[in-house]
Formats: C-alpha cells, structure tokens, sequence
C-alpha cells in the first residue's frame, strides 16, 4: 500500500526543468480513493489544525495575542489591506479591528496609508522590519522539513511545490474575490 504521504513523483528529474514543460501524469489507479480521501484530510483538517498550532505557539513565544499574530500574516499577504478587509478575515467588529490596529501600530509592526486604488480607503501595510523576524521565526519551523524531504526525494519536494503555488494562486484568487464581494455590503 502506498504511504499517503509520500506523493507520487515523476520518473524524470523535475529540478531545473522549465515550468512550461509537459508534465506527464502519474497513472490513475495511483490515485485511489483512500489515497484521495487522506490527502483531503491532511489538508483540509490535520495541516490547517497543526498550522494554527504553530501560530499560537510563535504568538506565545513573541508575546502578542494570538489575532494580533493572524493580522500581521493577513496584512503582509495581502498588498495594501483595507481595514474593513481584515474586519472580514477575522471577523471582529469596527471597535475590535480599530483597537488591534491600534496595537499594532503602536509596537510599530504596521503602518496605515491610503490605498493605492482608491484613496478615500485607509489600507494597512507591514513594517518589514519589525514583521520579517516574526515571519522567518515560522519558515524556519517548516524549513527543517522542507530541508529533509529535499535531501532524501528532490522530485517529491518539487511535485510539492508545483502543487502548492497551484494551490496558493487558486486560493488567493477566491479569498480576494471573496473580500471584493463582501465589501460592497457592509456588516457594520
């Protein structure tokens, strides 16, 4: 049985190798159901639960509340923030998002400007060097792992990878489409 967390890679080495190169697809019965159903799960329940693990544990370490912590990685993924957005991902209230922005402010990990597109919009941007050591503090929890499944399989990491930016692109589209959608109806 094939271990579900071992991906199934490419016979051809991947590294080096053009993004735009054909890709030659795995055999279907590879992916079978369980296979499936376990990837499903690692990702959708066991990675998201052991992630916010992570960011409790780092917000522990660093001393900020643990929201003060997703505000900072929302607002440094996000370019240009607005204040009602990050309102939305949190769901806090207008009194709540103004007294964590004001807390950010003030230890200096954020700094409020105008949107770039529309100026009448406040929009919160991160101090990069207050918030990179934040942030190379949980890249270097994952880099161990990283680091090991490179050494031992290059072609898993990149099969990885390639799934990952996928991922991270279709996901950043539908959040933003998301946050545009509900912007135009105001929940305060």
């Amino acid at each position: 049985m094939m271990n579900p967390v071992m991906l199934p890679v490419h016979a051809a080495p991947l590294i080096g190798r053009p993004s735009s190169a054909p890709k030659t697809l795995p055999a279907r019965d590879m992916f079978s159901e369980h296979v499936l159903n376990d990837l499903n799960h690692m990702l959708t329940r066991q990675y998201t639960v052991y992630a916010e693990a992570m960011k409790a544990a780092i917000a522990a370490e660093v001393g900020i509340p643990l929201n003060d912590y997703k505000a900072l990685e929302y607002i440094m993924e996000f370019d240009a923030l607005p204040t009602g957005q990050l309102a939305q991902l949190l769901d806090l209230s207008a009194s709540g998002v103004s007294a964590l922005i004001k807390r950010l402010t003030e230890a200096g990990y954020i700094k409020k400007g105008r949107h770039p597109l529309d100026k009448r919009i406040t929009a919160l941007y991160p101090v990069e060097s207050t918030c990179a050591p934040l942030m190379r503090r949980k890249e270097q929890a994952l880099e161990l792992n990283l680091r090991e499944v490179a050494r031992h399989n290059p072609n898993q990491l990149m099969a990885v990878y390639d799934f990952l930016l996928n991922n991270a692109n279709n996901m950043r589209y539908s959040t933003n489409r998301w946050l545009d959608l509900n912007s135009l109806v105001s929940r305060y």
